[in-house]
């Protein structure tokens, strides 16, 4: 977990924080995390312009009695590693923008964001923040528990799928789990029928396919001695067969992804399977970045 040494944790101002404060608490005994950035966005106009040109003191005692309240959650919900410094910040403006220039001057390694359920705001601000945030994203929902037994990581067998591995790897090996079920969808081409073969003697040439392509993925994946367990889905979408294992096997407390497919090179945006569990998703994800990804974009939206 030596990646997470900088963790911003984006708070709303209200008890359902603390589901994304314990998660953050768990994370920093994990990593042994060197800072943790308590993060609220308030809206630009909160406060009248003129009013704030006449009266600052309004303003300047607004900021303080958010941040009391930041600090009064972190209270009550936090319990982390003893040597993490803890930060409680406001801003005002958009919220992704916000957080954005935060993960650059601060150099953060993980995001953490709360995800409501049934709010498809919150849905959009999320797949924007994974679109463009330079480092991953992890996306707890509200409820959620703030500790896991059991990893899923989706793979296609790709340089992204690569990343999330290691990336589970690393929670694996921090909390003490002996292994780490990867799942990879597959599906029956459309022009199956040409080959003389029926749907289902296809869906095994597929399924054979895959599993060679496992062995290949993983032979070069340093498991730490953690048993990698393969799991192979026939599905017409991917994000539906992930769901479908999610559902039949509900102790699966981590989805890690990588944030693009084989089909896309690194980059700012997500792949699709990824972008709809996010707005869906019922468990903790994290969207797996390489740290700096899309930097370059980043700087040109923060001057615009």
């Amino acid at each position: 977990m030596y990646r997470y040494k900088r963790i911003l944790v984006c708070v709303s101002l209200n008890k359902q924080d603390g589901t994304s404060i314990r998660y953050a608490s768990m994370l920093s005994r994990l990593a042994k995390s060197e800072r943790i950035t308590f993060l609220h966005v308030a809206g630009n106009l909160e406060i009248d312009e003129e009013l704030c040109k006449i009266y600052p003191e309004l303003e300047a005692s607004c900021d303080s009695s958010t941040a009391q309240e930041i600090e009064k959650l972190v209270k009550n919900y936090y319990d982390g590693y003893p040597g993490t410094r803890l930060d409680c910040i406001t801003a005002k403006g958009s919220p992704l923008v916000e957080i954005l220039r935060r993960v650059k001057d601060d150099d953060i390694d993980l995001v953490v964001m709360r995800k409501k359920k049934g709010d498809k705001t919150s849905g959009n601000l999320s797949t924007k923040l994974a679109r463009k945030s330079p480092c991953s994203v992890l996306f707890v929902p509200e409820g959620a528990g703030s500790w896991y037994t059991n990893i899923l990581v989706p793979v296609d067998f790709s340089e992204n799928s690569r990343d999330a591995m290691e990336v589970a790897v690393a929670f694996a090996w921090a909390g003490n789990i002996k292994e780490i079920h990867c799942l990879n969808i597959f599906q029956v081409p459309i022009g199956y029928y040409k080959t003389g073969k029926s749907y289902e003697q296809f869906a095994e040439i597929m399924k054979g396919h895959a599993e060679k392509k496992f062995q290949e993925f993983i032979k070069d994946i340093d498991l730490k001695d953690i048993r990698a367990v393969p799991k192979f889905r026939l599905a017409g979408k991917g994000y539906r067969g992930i769901w479908e294992v999610i559902l039949e096997e509900e102790e699966v407390q981590l989805l890690i992804m990588g944030a693009r497919g084989r089909k896309h090179g690194a980059g700012v945006l997500l792949g699709s399977v990824t972008e709809h569990l996010i707005t869906t998703t019922a468990v903790p994800l994290i969207a797996v970045k390489k740290k700096g990804t899309g930097m370059g974009l980043l700087d040109a939206l923060l001057e615009m």
